[in-house]
């Protein structure tokens, strides 16, 4: 007797690609609160490893979906979802890459609290992907969209205020912009966390 295969869990695998970008956003916390250049190259290999299985999930996710019959949602929606969540990590492993590509040897003093709103964007798209797969009767998804617009309109504004500051205290026009494209490799991740809460409302409204 043939036993039934066990069909792929892409709610399960979207909260998956989402723990990686939490795990990047907490190795960034530690990166720049102990901010030393001459490890910047290998805590870049280790960001990137966890980009890579991110990377692999989505992989999995993607052979599954060409395969599948029919899918939990609409196909299109869940590659899009895919995507969305795989961007994240590309953005929170970039700003390390950044740091390490333009060989930035100090710290601005404001760059904590960017690094705290990563870290609370990634931790409110975990609870926004887990509580996905309840989508149909979920009376939850739609504050945690809410939320992270929210966050996304915080970010707009650390980065705005940033920027002027930087304006009016750099000491070069070197630091003016190295520092401009930081601030915004920081908004990308705000941006990307954003991303799959739109796509994500856009999934709940098309099916149901």
């Amino acid at each position: 007797m043939k036993t039934k295969k066990k069909s792929f869990d892409y709610f399960e695998a979207l909260v998956n690609m989402s723990l990686y970008a939490l795990e990047e956003a907490k190795l960034l916390k530690d990166i720049l609160s102990d901010f030393k250049p001459e490890a910047l190259e290998e805590q870049r290999a280790r960001m990137h490893e966890l980009e890579h299985r991110c990377d692999m999930e989505k992989h999995d996710m993607t052979i599954a979906l060409v395969k599948e019959f029919l899918p939990p949602i609409e196909r299109d929606d869940l590659f899009r979802l895919s995507h969305v969540t795989d961007d994240l990590t590309d953005s929170v492993e970039s700003v390390v890459a950044f740091f390490y590509m333009a060989d930035i040897k100090k710290l601005r003093d404001d760059t904590t609290p960017f690094v705290d709103l990563i870290i609370e964007c990634c931790e409110n798209v975990v609870r926004l992907l887990k509580e996905f797969k309840n989508f149909k009767k979920s009376d939850k998804l739609k504050g945690f969209v809410i939320t992270l617009n929210d966050l996304e309109e915080k970010g707009d504004r650390l980065y705005v205020e940033a920027v002027r500051k930087l304006s009016r205290e750099a000491e070069s026009t070197r630091e003016v912009i190295e520092w401009r494209d930081v601030y915004r490799n920081f908004e990308n991740c705000y941006d990307a966390a954003e991303s799959i809460a739109d796509n994500i409302e856009s999934a709940v409204m098309k099916n149901t």
